[in-house]
């Protein structure tokens, strides 16, 4: 039985991927949950905001 691995099948590069991936993961959950706290924020901020997704931009044009 031979002890040599390829290096992709190697636990130790396993663990390194996995452990990459669990990292990159956290970090992508992580900004998400800052972002929809940050637009949290902002809405309770401005009381006259109703939904922030059903506003449209106020358009006005002065002569």
């Amino acid at each position: 039985m031979s002890n040599k691995y390829k290096e992709t099948e190697s636990p130790v590069v396993f663990l390194k991927n996995e452990a990459a991936r669990q990292r990159w993961e956290l970090f992508h959950r992580a900004i998400a949950h800052a972002k929809q706290s940050n637009n949290d924020a902002l809405d309770e901020a401005d009381p006259n905001a109703i939904d922030a997704e059903s506003i449209r931009p106020l358009l006005t044009i002065v002569r």
